[in-house]
């Protein structure tokens, strides 16, 4: 499988889509789409190219849904301005990261063990239940976050390669099953994966809506067998796929364009 990435990679870069306008900018507005519709956001992909182009607001749709995508969008441009200083993880950049992702969407909760608000990227003070799946203890986050950072510090100046895109699946699969946060964790994941891809200038990784049940999926049967190879070669897929609809694109832009009347 990395054998077709690297052939389909290279086949992307020739095109220099870097040189085209915007290019950048509608594949974040496409991925940030993608990633929030995964969590249950209303907007389409046009709704949300036209709020984050023209700050114009779907009829109908609920103001919550819109807050979502502009935070978004934003914590996407605040990854990348880091990754361009590559800047090294931490507990405190991570926190930055999940606060612009839930900047206005973010609550504060009260809990017997003290309070914590989402917006301001507070780590989780509560136990984590979903379907049927319990993340740790959140006494443990602190020290699983920064096992996490060192980790990835060791790794993110020396991997080449397919060790870039391994590391990437890496760091997202792990930050998502600590589940630091009381909310926007898939986001925040998302973006830690694509901030490897931008740190070494790569290719950006768009999780596919519509391939949700097979994210997820993915995500379980890495836990469940131990084998983190199973959603690095889910992430692999999903880049291949993302790369080969940018290269048809570009081909069918190629066939050029005739008036009609």
């Amino acid at each position: 499988m990395h054998s077709e990435l690297n052939k389909i990679r290279r086949e992307y870069l020739g095109l220099n889509l870097q040189d085209v306008i915007d290019y950048e900018k509608f594949c974040m507005i496409s991925i940030v789409w993608h990633s929030t519709k995964i969590e249950g956001c209303s907007l389409t992909e046009t709704d949300t190219k036209v709020l984050i182009e023209n700050d114009i607001t779907a009829a109908g749709k609920p103001l919550k849904d819109h807050l979502m995508i502009k935070d978004h969008f934003a914590a996407f441009q605040f990854i990348k301005e880091h990754a361009m200083q590559k800047r090294k993880l931490s507990i405190g950049f991570i926190k930055e990261i999940a606060a612009s992702v839930m900047k206005n969407t973010g609550s504060f909760t009260n809990t017997a063990l003290g309070s914590f608000d989402t917006s301001k990227g507070d780590l989780r003070l509560a136990q984590v239940y979903i379907d049927t799946k319990y993340f740790p203890d959140y006494k443990k986050v602190p020290d699983l976050l920064e096992q996490l950072c060192l980790k990835v510090n060791e790794k993110i100046d020396k991997v080449k390669n397919e060790e870039i895109i391994e590391l990437a699946a890496d760091i997202h699969y792990n930050f998502v099953n600590i589940h630091p946060f009381g909310d926007g964790n898939g986001r925040t994941a998302r973006l830690l994966m694509n901030y490897i891809q931008m740190y070494h200038n790569e290719p950006l990784i768009k999780i596919f809506t519509e391939d949700r049940v097979a994210y997820i999926d993915a995500l379980n049967e890495a836990e469940n067998s131990e084998n983190i190879e199973l959603f690095r070669k889910f992430i692999i897929q999903q880049k291949i796929k993302f790369l080969e609809i940018e290269i048809d694109k570009h081909k069918n832009l190629n066939k050029g364009f005739m008036l009609s009347f």
